[in-house]
């Protein structure tokens, strides 16, 4: 092999080849740079633009994720249940020079403790009963491409002690494995607890806290958000409409109002699932409140008790704050939380606002 290799540059031919193909590459080189970047740019306004949103909000949440995207920081996303931290997660990862590599997400609350490390760093044959074949875990997966730690805070312990090996290192061993594996991951965490609770309670380590803790995206919730409402409500139903065939086309402004004086403690899963249910209800063209569930129209929900008992003096009251706090909460959003301009858009005194905000615990 070696004799081959002398003359092959031995021959003029060969070698002038050789050095042509070399300056070809060299050449090619900051194109090829310039067409990754722009793929990257690319993926990045394409990631972003399906997070459906006009508030101050989630302009500042786009913000973040394309500085922090084309980058390999780990990123913490902070946020309530349903409000969307995985499609930051996923926006993060189209908008970066891995787009084109796997995404993989582990929701950790959903393993149990005894399976949780087999699924994330996998495991050997014979490892146990059962096992008769080798298993590659879940950074195995996302080798190349970014691994998404979903509800990070439910890691138990000892699984979070060898996690902080594998976020410093790149490396870990199989259950049962004694080789190292190395893998070449972006490691993408999110959490609807406060982590420095857990931190305090003794369930959290804190070395892993600051190591996760170095980009931080706080997803609001939709309750804090009300101008999202009615473009996240008419987008869910195009959705629906482009899926199935419906009678739904549009949606009232009534439902409208019913929808922005809701409180949505399910946030922007709770308002998809809520618009599925009145696509599938509603007869006619356009969705009335008598579409969506009972407890987005009345906001004491669904009990026991008769529908006829659930419309008394104290359910009235509830709803009617309800739209009162929707209003003004949009029209502060609309005005930049600027109280004179936000009295005068609703036709109202700065007193009477300032009245009604703070009845209503609006800071």
């Amino acid at each position: 092999m070696k004799h081959d290799v002398i003359d092959d540059f031995s021959n003029p031919t060969a070698c002038q080849s050789r050095v042509v193909s070399l300056a070809n590459m060299v050449k090619t080189m900051p194109q090829q740079h310039e067409i990754i970047q722009l793929r990257s740019n690319i993926g990045a306004s394409h990631g972003v633009e399906e997070m459906v949103s006009s508030s101050p909000l989630m302009v500042c949440v786009r913000d973040l994720i394309r500085q922090a995207a084309p980058s390999d920081v780990t990123v913490l996303i902070r946020g309530e249940s349903g409000a969307g931290k995985e499609l930051v997660a996923r926006a993060l990862h189209r908008g970066s020079p891995r787009a084109s590599k796997p995404f993989v997400d582990v929701n950790c609350a959903a393993l149990t403790e005894t399976l949780i490390e087999s699924e994330i760093f996998g495991y050997e044959r014979g490892a146990f009963t059962g096992a008769i074949s080798r298993h590659r875990g879940k950074f195995e997966q996302a080798h190349g491409g970014t691994i998404f730690l979903d509800e990070i805070g439910d890691l138990p312990l000892a699984t979070q002690a060898k996690m902080l090996r594998v976020l410093e290192e790149r490396s870990f061993q199989r259950i049962a494995g004694e080789e190292n594996v190395n893998v070449d991951v972006r490691v993408i965490c999110a959490t609807n607890h406060s982590l420095e609770d857990a931190l305090r309670k003794g369930f959290f380590r804190m070395d892993l806290l600051y190591r996760i803790n170095i980009l931080v995206i706080e997803v609001p919730p939709l309750r804090e958000r009300p101008a999202d409402i009615p473009e996240l409500a008419q987008h869910f139903l195009a959705m629906g409409i482009s899926l199935r065939k419906h009678s739904a086309q549009r949606i009232s402004e009534a439902a409208l109002m019913a929808l922005r004086a809701h409180d949505w403690p399910g946030n922007v899963r709770e308002l998809k699932n809520a618009i599925e249910r009145a696509v599938i209800v509603c007869d006619e063209e356009e969705i009335q409140p008598v579409h969506l569930p009972p407890a987005v129209i009345c906001p004491s929900g669904p009990t026991s008790h008769r529908a006829s008992d659930t419309i008394g003096a104290r359910s009235l009251v509830e709803i009617v704050a309800g739209f009162e706090r929707a209003m003004i909460l949009h029209a502060l959003e609309k005005n930049d939380r600027h109280k004179s301009r936000t009295a005068a858009a609703l036709k109202v005194t700065r007193r009477i606002l300032g009245y009604k905000m703070k009845t209503l615990g609006i800071d």
